[in-house]
């Protein structure tokens, strides 16, 4: 009968509640919302990167060589497949490549030419194809037709059976450039040995070698599948064999892959704990007034004999079920939330997520709304059960002594301990992690609200004078001053507080009636000051991290356009094979808009030793992968300077830290400069005058250069290749049929795209870059991940947003007497509704004025001393965000308020 008693109680309590108790269910709906869609995003992605890790890797190992792999080197392969050392392979050519008759309008893609009959390796799962149905690699991948992957369709608006003219360009290591006439003979999904793998297409390599019969076929890569067992000792031995060539294993991409995700689905569970904390405010100050309203209840149950045990259970079985309800409201719509997000990050990522629920991680946000409202719950069930009966009966207040004080403070720390343990549990058990986060944001929204509440009561104080005030245009006038001086330093902020001293020279010449309701807005600040203080936070939280999103973003899309153009001296570049520099030497002179350009011949290489001694030494002895990575990809080319004719490094795009420039005496000679950072590299700190032995890519051609000088880069896209050398050095490092030059171009930008054109059409062949197409790539890469973050930190937006409805309706029920006397003395519905407006506009203009202020302060913050840049906040940006605010609380106190404004008086004053 007891038990009943409770259920009944409380879920009749619940109900007699009405609106109250909706705006407890959404306050923990939102929050469980946005920490279940959080993590199940995070768990999208991670299954992902994660979950076919061998697929993408192209089996258990994979072997990259900068020296690319012939067909008498594939042998090794052969043998070690035939001693069991590994159970297949499959050799790859990697290449950029294009499509499109205007070389300006070129999209780049990843070009796979592979032998269709045995790729992938055994045991590696191949693509899904979506059309044909059943189709396979081995029987569309030949005579011409290429099988392309969903985004290159969505990319380039292909379908099945169009016909594609490709272009490879020439500045591949050991590749001629050829145009290849194919058509799509299938469509795959990113699926298999193509997960996450973006535009691709794949070309038989039998159809490659038609294209230049001539031309030496080498690989760049090759994949390898061995049992678990003997994948060490394959390694092993791969590395000695091919001490150039990097293996990764599948459990090495795992790892890396695993850390990057581990960091995403941090990032966006503490993003959901933000909004679950907000959500976790709501409902304290919810439950306040639903328990301070019922005092009288309470007594009398106290008086019947019910024991402060009896009311915490109550109390905390009602808390309970507003969490239940919130967290199963949360969790149906986090599938929703999780649904858009996830494809926001598809579109914008270039990314394959599949659509995944996890019924443990929803089940997991219900007992997350449960524990969020039992947790904050604690202090008003607790201070409820605390009342005693004589003071309700003899209508005396409860007393604010030191023991209440003390034991306020003691539940409040009670309740940071109780979130920190779930923030925990949520972060998969990241105790220093959920413990930084917690208490760094309790006691940053600790001091904030200081500052937020000495600014509502110097706001709530503001004088709103009956007529012409001498002292009210001396204060207008010392605003107006203050915004004069803010405008010369912070243009929106200034533009603001002018607007804050027209609205006080205006306010003097309103009617009676605005003038009371204005003075009524602001005094009624101060009166609730703790629950006005925690909406501010609420919609402070979200407007700061959109608003620090945005700036940061806008600054550094700035900053790196800034960068590209007044760094880099060339706008185009192109590389040429053979009998294509001689074309584009023949063009350049009548191209229409160039204006200077330089022409450097290259020789791709490999280190075959360093001071003497075998480059297989500082393999094996380095103790990093990444000095190791470091050495390869600072030695791997040399570009030729035509020292004999005066032409050197120029010292405008590179400066010399050690040793000297090239000059004329080094024609002849296989002097070079280096990058600086090889004089630093632990293990090989090169001097001046120490030798290193390059060998070319066909493996034959061999020659050692001599170090004379150290360089580093004034500017971006100063040299192609790292190693700075004479056209003699190139040209003995260079096989027969495999000259390579590169054509640093500087053209009008009015005439770029004409001139970018003609150079296609002349070379089509030839590798080329448009710079400005890059500058374009990296600002829509910003705007990507700009709208991303910000959609997420809208969820923490949208936490504020039901905190103001909350507050309103708080209000609301807490001045319902009062809205009933103010409209038996005249006061219309409009009136009320107007004053309640200007309240909540104060409220949200003056949270979002302090989140801009300390997002323009941070930002200024990270531009000098992160950026070594000047950073600031757009006045659009902080006037959208400020007068947004303001106009979006406004928007939301009239939804909610609507209704109660319109209370009879008699009811009221009958009742109340």
């Amino acid at each position: 009968m007891k038990a009943s008693m409770y259920f009944n109680y409380t879920s009749r309590s619940l109900f007699r509640g009405g609106q109250r108790t909706l705006l407890a269910i959404f306050c923990v709906a939102v929050g469980v919302m946005a920490i279940v869609a959080l993590q199940l995003v995070g768990l999208m992605i991670n299954n992902a990167f994660t979950g076919n890790v061998r697929d993408a890797n192209g089996g258990d190992i994979a072997i990259r060589s900068q020296q690319p792999f012939t067909k008498d080197d594939l042998k090794h392969f052969d043998a070690w497949k035939k001693d069991g050392s590994i159970t297949d392979y499959t050799p790859v050519i990697t290449s950029q490549a294009s499509t499109g008759a205007q070389a300006s309008q070129r999209q780049t893609f990843s070009m796979r030419i592979i032998d269709a009959a045995h790729y992938p390796a055994a045991t590696v799962t191949p693509p899904t194809f979506s059309s044909p149905a059943h189709g396979s690699l081995s029987a569309l991948v030949k005579n011409d037709g290429v099988v392309v992957t969903q985004p290159f369709i969505d990319q380039y608006k292909k379908k099945l059976g169009d016909s594609l003219d490709i272009t490879i360009s020439g500045g591949t290591r050991g590749q001629s450039g050829r145009v290849i006439h194919t058509k799509i003979a299938g469509i795959v999904t990113e699926t298999g040995v193509l997960a996450q793998s973006g535009s691709v297409v794949l070309l038989s390599v039998n159809d490659y070698i038609a294209s230049a019969p001539k031309a030496a076929v080498t690989y760049d890569t090759v994949d390898v599948t061995a049992e678990k067992s003997k994948i060490d000792a394959a390694v092993k031995e791969i590395q000695q064999q091919f001490p150039i060539a990097t293996t990764q294993t599948a459990a090495d991409v795992l790892k890396q892959q695993q850390s990057v995700i581990d960091n995403i689905r941090k990032f966006l569970e503490i993003a959901g704990l933000l909004a679950l904390l907000i959500g976790g405010v709501g409902i304290v100050n919810t439950m306040q007034v639903l328990l301070s309203r019922r005092r009288t209840e309470i007594a009398m149950l106290k008086t019947t004999g019910y024991r402060r045990f009896d009311l915490y259970l109550l109390f905390g079985l009602e808390a309970g079920l507003l969490g239940l309800a919130g967290g199963l409201l949360g969790a149906a719509a986090a599938t929703g939330i999780s649904y858009l997000v996830r494809n926001l990050v598809e579109q914008n990522f270039g990314l394959n997520v599949p659509f995944v629920l996890d019924w443990f991680t929803i089940i997991g946000g219900m007992v997350i709304g449960v524990s969020t409202a039992l947790i904050f719950g604690l202090l008003p069930i607790v201070q409820a059960a605390n009342i005693r009966p004589l003071n309700v009966i003899r209508e005396l207040p409860e007393g604010r002594g030191i023991s209440s004080i003390a034991l306020t403070t003691i539940l409040m720390i009670v309740l940071s301990i109780l979130f920190c343990v779930l923030s925990i549990v949520i972060l998969n058990g990241d105790i220093r992690l959920g413990t930084i986060s917690v208490y760094g944001i309790f006691i940053f929204l600790g001091l904030l609200s200081l500052v937020l509440s000495l600014l509502i009561v110097l706001v709530s104080k503001l004088p709103v004078p009956e007529r012409f005030s001498f002292w009210q245009i001396l204060l207008v006038v010392v605003v107006a001053g203050i915004a004069y001086a803010l405008y010369r330093v912070a243009p929106p902020y200034g533009l603001l507080f002018m607007g804050f001293a027209l609205l006080g020279l205006f306010v003097m010449f309103v009617p009676r009636t605005l003038k009371a309701s204005t003075k009524m807005a602001l005094r009624n600040l101060a009166r609730q000051r703790a629950r006005t203080t925690t909406t501010m936070l609420a919609l402070f939280v979200g407007i700061f991290t959109i608003g620090l999103i945005l700036a940061l973003g806008q600054n550094l899309r700035t900053q790196v356009n800034e960068v590209i153009s007044h760094t880099l001296n060339y706008n185009v570049y192109s590389i040429t094979s053979n009998d294509d520099t001689k074309k584009l030497n023949n063009l350049l002179p009548r191209l229409a808009g160039l204006s200077t350009y330089q022409e450097h011949t290259l020789a791709s290489t490999v280190p075959a030793a360093v001071k003497g001694k075998p480059f297989a030494t500082y393999v094996n002895g380095s103790k990093s992968a990444q000095v190791r990575r470091q050495l390869l990809s600072l030695t791997n080319g040399v570009e030729g300077y035509d020292v004999g004719n005066n032409q050197f490094p120029s010292l405008n795009f590179i400066a010399i830290t050690q040793g000297r420039n090239l000059n004329l005496d080094d024609a002849g000679t296989n002097n070079v400069l280096v990058r600086s950072s090889l004089a630093q590299l632990n293990g090989v700190q090169l001097k001046v005058g120490d030798k290193i032995t390059l060998v070319g890519i066909d493996q034959v051609s061999i020659k050692t250069v001599t170090v004379v000088g150290f360089y580093d880069q004034k500017t971006l896209g100063a040299n192609f290749e790292p190693i700075l050398g004479t056209t003699d050095t190139v040209k003995a490092l260079t096989p027969a049929g495999l000259d390579q030059t590169v054509f640093y171009m500087k053209i009008d930008p009015n005439k770029l795209n004409g001139a970018v054109d003609q150079i296609g059409q002349t070379v089509p062949k030839a590798f080329l870059l448009n710079l400005a197409s890059l500058t374009d790539f990296i600002n829509q890469l910003l705007n990507d991940i700009l709208l991303t973050l910000t959609t997420i930190a809208s969820l923490t937006l949208l936490a504020g947003i039901i905190i103001i409805a909350n507050a309103v309706a708080l209000a609301m029920l807490e001045r319902r007497r009062e809205l009933g006397i103010l409209k038996s003395v005249g006061y219309t519905s409009r009136t009320i509704l107007g004053e309640v407006m200007l309240e909540n506009g104060l409220v949200g203009g003056l949270g979002a004025l302090v989140a801009m202020v300390l997002a323009s302060l941070i930002t200024w913050l990270l531009g000098k001393f992160a950026f070594n840049a000047s950073f600031s906040v757009d006045t659009p940006i902080v006037l959208g965000l400020v007068l947004g605010s303001v106009v979006l609380s406004m928007f939301i106190a009239v939804c909610v308020a609507w209704s109660a404004v319109r209370v009879r008086p008699l009811e009221v004053l009958r009742y109340e």
